[in-house]
């Protein structure tokens, strides 16, 4: 986005004061990062808007003025400035005088909601929900950490969730209704017609444990099996990296599985399009909007039962639905898709209607109308 020097006039001040929380945003994005640029370059015209977020790079400048909002970097320029970030960012949203400060995801941004409570009492808070890391069995029995967990939903006037499972984890610590506003998809970026490269499948996500990759790989060697031509296409970056490099030279299989990396999201919407299968064997997810992106350039999806998934998959019609950590799975679902062209089809054709819900046009409508009502 073209970046201006912008001076502020009588006009703008005029306009409500929205701050955004979001610990991570250019060059490092995901599904929440995602749904922060959404806000911020189609409402910032109607609001003054400024982001908040950590620097992490000593070459990204402290502030910088965009076409439709301000952007603030607090922090020294690294990697530690996402640990510094919940105590920096309500200072500087301090300086500014919000009426709102909406911060998008728990962790580091709704830590630092809770703490913006004591430093601008008079700002109404809005958080929304994006992760499923409270689902693992190990967090549901720290006691601190689920004491911890209650204070980051209650602290905000309103909350609101991605999917219909953290729209329940939220409800059960709120009297109130929390409202579901998921990420969405901007059906521009979405590929024409491509043609699919038989037995290519891929997935796409960070390469972190959460993602499930070690079962992918385990399941693999039975895959190239039935269907020795098959391509494993891995797109993402992450702490993992060296353990799936390793796991994939032990299994033997360099061959047939790429890691591309990260890569710009038009590029990975292209190479979902040239993909037979789509599937991510996450073991939580707060929604998962890499299966709608799929969705929406054709390709079968096969993801697993946990957080907001089957809010996207419907089992048997629109795709498949796995258990987590079962490779056995993995293997029986990919077989099954990869046998049955008229089935790929079908899902293809039955996901037409979940993918327009997720439109990002109308989901912005429903921001706006929340902002509205703070205001």
């Amino acid at each position: 986005m073209k970046i201006l020097q912008r001076h502020m006039s009588g006009t703008s001040r005029s306009k409500p004061k929205i701050v955004l929380f979001s610990a991570f945003y250019e060059p490092f994005m995901s599904g929440a990062e995602q749904m922060v640029k959404e806000i911020l370059e189609h409402l910032g015209s109607e609001y003054e808007m400024t982001l908040v977020t950590a620097r992490i790079q000593k070459d990204l400048p402290k502030k910088e003025y965009r076409d439709t909002f301000t952007l603030v970097r607090v922090g020294f320029g690294s990697r530690f400035d996402k640990y510094l970030y919940p105590f920096l960012a309500p200072f500087a949203a301090k300086k500014l005088h919000p009426q709102v400060v909406h911060a998008i995801l728990e962790s580091y941004a709704g830590i630092a909601l809770m703490f913006l409570r004591f430093v601008l009492p008079s700002a109404k808070r809005i958080l929304t929900l994006q992760s499923g890391g409270l689902d693992h069995e190990d967090k549901q029995k720290n006691i601190f950490l689920r004491m911890f967990w209650r204070g980051i939903h209650v602290n905000p006037h309103k909350v609101t969730a991605i999917s219909r499972f953290l729209a329940s984890r939220g409800s059960s610590f709120r009297k109130d209704m929390v409202t579901i506003t998921p990420n969405g998809l901007d059906f521009s970026d979405v590929p024409g017609d491509t043609e699919s490269i038989p037995g290519r499948i891929i997935c796409v996500g960070r390469l972190s444990w959460v993602k499930g990759h070690k079962y992918l790989l385990e399941a693999w060697p039975q895959i190239l099996r039935q269907f020795p031509g098959a391509q494993l296409v891995l797109v993402g970056e992450g702490e993992e990296r060296k353990n799936i490099e390793r796991q994939i030279e032990n299994l033997h299989i360099e061959k047939s599985v790429k890691l591309l990396g990260n890569l710009p999201h038009k590029q990975v919407l292209e190479e979902m399009s040239k993909s037979e299968i789509f599937i991510c064997p996450s073991l939580a997810e707060g929604l998962g909007i890499v299966f709608i992106e799929a969705q929406a350039c054709g390709v079968p999806v096969i993801g697993t039962r946990v957080g907001g998934i089957p809010d996207i998959i419907e089992d048997g019609k629109t795709g498949l639905l796995i258990e987590e950590k079962n490779s056995k799975e993995i293997e029986e679902a990919v077989f099954q898709l990869l046998h049955d062209e008229s089935l790929r089809k079908r899902f293809i054709e039955n996901a037409k209607n979940t993918v327009k819900s997720f439109e990002w046009k109308n989901i912005l409508k429903d921001i706006k109308n929340i902002y509205e009502d703070s205001l």
